[in-house]
């Protein structure tokens, strides 16, 4: 197996387990798709660039924040969370940071009717986790496999 497939492995697994371990300690929501496909999608493009995880933050943050405000309007079910996906991607496109699966984040913190605190656990916790984990192994470890 290539290195990148491994390091792509061990950053899913690590990342998401530190992320479930969070969420059982501080006992908030925990919505976890999306970090599953954005670990996942460390294997096509697997070197961390701090450019990159500047977008991805952001995109979460937007795509949290729009499912908050949707709750917080009453905006629920499916239909709106489906809209608020779209004006979350929207909104990604235009300021350019787009990371398709951030919106996954929207759609379901709507369906999920979730509180204020989504957006900093687990979405903002999620995706730090994520790509620390992410850069530690690429910068550190992937180098000294042989």
């Amino acid at each position: 197996m290539n290195k990148k497939k491994v390091i792509s492995i061990v950053n899913l697994i690590t990342s998401m387990s530190l992320l479930t371990f969070v969420t059982i300690i501080t006992h908030t929501e925990f919505i976890l798709p999306p970090f599953l496909a954005t670990a996942a999608t460390k294997y096509p493009d697997p070197d961390w660039r701090r450019i990159r995880f500047f977008n991805i933050v952001f995109s979460y943050l937007i795509s949290s924040v729009i499912a908050v405000l949707f709750i917080y309007f009453n905006l629920t079910g499916l239909v709106m969370a489906l809209l608020a996906s779209f004006v979350s991607f929207i909104m990604e496109v235009i300021i350019n940071i787009e990371h398709p699966p951030s919106i996954l984040a929207c759609f379901l913190g709507v369906l999920e009717k979730v509180k204020f605190i989504y957006i900093l656990h687990p979405v903002l916790s999620g995706v730090i986790i994520e790509e620390s984990v992410n850069y530690i192994l690429t910068k550190y470890v992937e180098p000294k496999l042989p």
